[in-house]
């Protein structure tokens, strides 16, 4: 059973809340408000040391997005913080937003595409670090065809588990081609994520072994370091990328399993 991580401190709480999406000074009223049961703009604002007028306004935005409620006193108008489940709540409703403009960016890819400049003749190379980079650039890389060489174990260590069923969940689908080190962490993989239409993997040479992981994708070789800075290459180049992809060929010629290694893989 899986427990939620406990954070202590607003120092701690501040970081959260940025990235659910408040602002700086978004956060500041909304955690002066938290203490005070039902409280004027004023008394807010001299709370979290804002002008009064603008602590008035962001009131009204953080009332819009379900964190505040108004209560009318006297003909004062005066904030109550909703219970902070209600951030639950919030991040459910953002998470909706982005996922009904999932079609709508799709539909504009074309156009900017388009638009688009060529890429130069000289590489452009940039370079993410950390697991939320990996993932992020994984996550480009298994929703269209490449050519990878993976080790599993390494990727099990590194996020608890395989990074299809991880991102894509148990009855993923991905299209291309894996060449895999012949490891225990290859086995357990092709039970999780098996050969299917569009997905070939082959083991290579028994002794071949390594750390990293490269993928090719359109025009692009990626390359992931599993070091403490958990760090991520990635090249766009046509050229560079069709040089990888000849040699991946060369290895995938040379890592045809024999009936007996594809069984053992099972």
């Amino acid at each position: 059973m899986t427990t939620s991580p406990h954070i202590s401190g607003t120092q701690a709480i501040r970081p959260l809340l940025r990235q659910l999406g408040l602002e700086d000074k978004e956060i500041e009223i909304y955690l002066a408000l938290l203490p005070l049961k039902m409280a004027r703009a004023s008394t807010v604002a001299k709370a979290a040391r804002q002008s009064r007028s603008h602590t008035y306004l962001i009131l009204r935005e953080l009332k819009e997005r379900g964190l505040v409620s108004e209560i009318e006193r006297g003909k004062i108008i005066h904030f109550v913080a909703e219970s902070p489940k209600r951030l639950l709540g919030y991040l459910e409703d953002r998470v909706q937003k982005l996922e009904d403009l999932r079609p709508l960016v799709e539909g504009a890819l074309p156009l900017l595409d388009n638009m688009k400049a060529p890429l130069p003749s000289t590489p452009r190379v940039t370079t993410l670090s950390g697991l939320s980079g990996m993932r992020q650039v994984y996550r480009e890389i298994l929703v269209q065809e490449f050519v990878g060489i993976y080790n599993p174990e390494v990727s099990y260590k590194t996020f608890g588990g395989n990074i299809v069923t991880i991102l894509f969940g148990e009855d993923a689908i991905i299209r291309g081609r894996d060449l895999l080190v012949d490891n225990e962490g290859s086995r357990k993989y092709l039970k999780e994520v098996p050969m299917h239409e569009g997905y070939d993997v082959r083991l290579l040479p028994k002794g071949i072994s390594f750390d990293t992981d490269t993928v090719v994708f359109g025009n692009t070789v990626a390359l992931f370091a599993f070091d403490d800075e958990k760090t991520i290459v990635r090249i766009e180049n046509k050229h560079l990328a069709d040089t990888f992809r000849a040699w991946f060929e060369v290895m995938w010629g040379a890592a045809v399993m024999s009936d007996e290694r594809l069984v053992a893989t099972r």
